[in-house]
């Protein structure tokens, strides 16, 4: 899979510069609600590719690798980047419009492994819904348990930390709960 190897070679590249150059890149490439105010719309894709936590990043090089390539199989890749698009803009769009109420948010930068991880496990969830995905080798879910499930973690951090500051990641979840499955068929 072209698609799968390509997104993974990418995002490993640019996170890894992005640790070793200081953290130009990855302030370059996060999703910067002030920066995106001002022009700088390119961060509503390029979020998606960079990843700061090494635990994160392996864990979404995974979900990548494992879930994304049953993905691509069943809907070809164009359809899979074209899905990965409209979450991760969404998402994005999503999180500048809510920082225009909060401080916080306006000046919070965001890495997309989480809400992306989350989309593909929701899509794959989705798309196979009577397959069980065994998480830690301790609980298996499938189906709608596990749509429920990462939307859920999602709800409890955003409880935490706060909604507006987990908005993107909210949105992702949301957005791919809700995707339209007739955008998918091929």
């Amino acid at each position: 899979m072209r698609l799968i190897n390509t997104w993974i070679y990418i995002t490993l590249g640019a996170s890894l510069i992005g640790v070793f150059d200081g953290g130009w890149l990855s302030s370059m490439l996060s999703l910067a609600p002030q920066y995106v105010w001002h022009g700088q719309i390119w961060r509503l894709v390029t979020w998606a590719l960079i990843e700061t936590s090494p635990l994160r990043l392996m864990l979404l090089c995974v979900t990548i690798y494992v879930l994304g390539s049953e993905l691509a199989t069943m809907w070809g890749e164009r359809r899979l980047r074209r899905f990965m698009l409209h979450i991760v803009i969404a998402a994005g769009v999503v999180g500048c419009l809510l920082a225009l109420v909060s401080d916080t948010a306006w000046y919070m930068r965001h890495h997309a492994g989480w809400a992306v991880d989350d989309a593909i496990v929701i899509a794959w969830a989705r798309q196979f819904p009577r397959q069980p995905l065994r998480i830690y080798g301790l609980l298996q879910l499938q189906g709608q348990q596990l749509v429920n499930v990462t939307i859920g973690i999602s709800v409890v951090f955003a409880l935490w930390y706060g909604p507006i500051v987990m908005a993107p990641e909210l949105a992702a979840c949301a957005a791919a709960a809700l995707y339209p499955a007739g955008w998918l068929r091929r």
